[in-house]
Parts: C-alpha cells; sequence; structure tokens
C-alpha cells in the first residue's frame, strides 16, 4: 500500500478538514429531563448538550392527537413544572429552530 504524500493532496485534506471539524465541535442537541414528584406535579428541565442553559425556551405538553394540553416556558434555572395531565401526553422542548427535543409520558417517574 503506497501512501499518497503529494503536497497538493495533503494540502487540501487538510483544508477540508478544517472545513468540517467546525461543524462536529460545535454541533450540540438540546436535552429535556423530567420527573414526577409526589404531589402529582412535573418537573422538567431543558439544556444543551454542551452544558449551556434552554432558559427562556417555549415547553408544550401535547397530547397525541395534537391537542395543547399545556404550554410555557423554561424558567431562569432552565425548568419548568406543571401539573400532570391524565392519559397520554408527550414534554416538547423546542429553542424555535432547528433543536427539539420530546420527552414521552411513560418515561416521567419519580
Amino acid at each position: 500500500m503506497r501512501l499518497i504524500t503529494r503536497p497538493g493532496f495533503v494540502k487540501a485534506t487538510f483544508i477540508l478538514g478544517m472545513l468540517v471539524l467546525p461543524a462536529f465541535v460545535w454541533s450540540h442537541s438540546l436535552m429535556l429531563t423530567c420527573k414526577q414528584s409526589a404531589d402529582g406535579m412535573v418537573r422538567c428541565v431543558g439544556e444543551f448538550s454542551d452544558g449551556s442553559d434552554a432558559a427562556g425556551m417555549s415547553v408544550q405538553v401535547k397530547s397525541y392527537d395534537e391537542r395543547v394540553l399545556f404550554k410555557g416556558t423554561l424558567g431562569g434555572d432552565s425548568s419548568l413544572q406543571f401539573k400532570r395531565p391524565p392519559g397520554e401526553f408527550f414534554v416538547r422542548l423546542e429553542d424555535g429552530g432547528e433543536h427539539s427535543s420530546e420527552v414521552d409520558h411513560a418515561e416521567i417517574k419519580p
């Protein structure tokens, strides 16, 4: 197997790497965790995978037929609390752009 060491190939590979690498370094996802308390309330906390907070982002609690059961925004501590609705639902966190995260009712445990 012959190693390619031509200056043009090495330079092109380096430039391509420098263009692609920032996409991996700067990409991050939105995460949402929700827990139920003993009093029937649900507390959800949002954050980005890089550790930055998600304060002020929109949260919707929806039924499976897409009816909005509750709507709010994450507070300064990136959390929101609401009364657990009866039946099946999911919680959706959105940043208004390309990031979103969902938690299904079955995943919300004490």
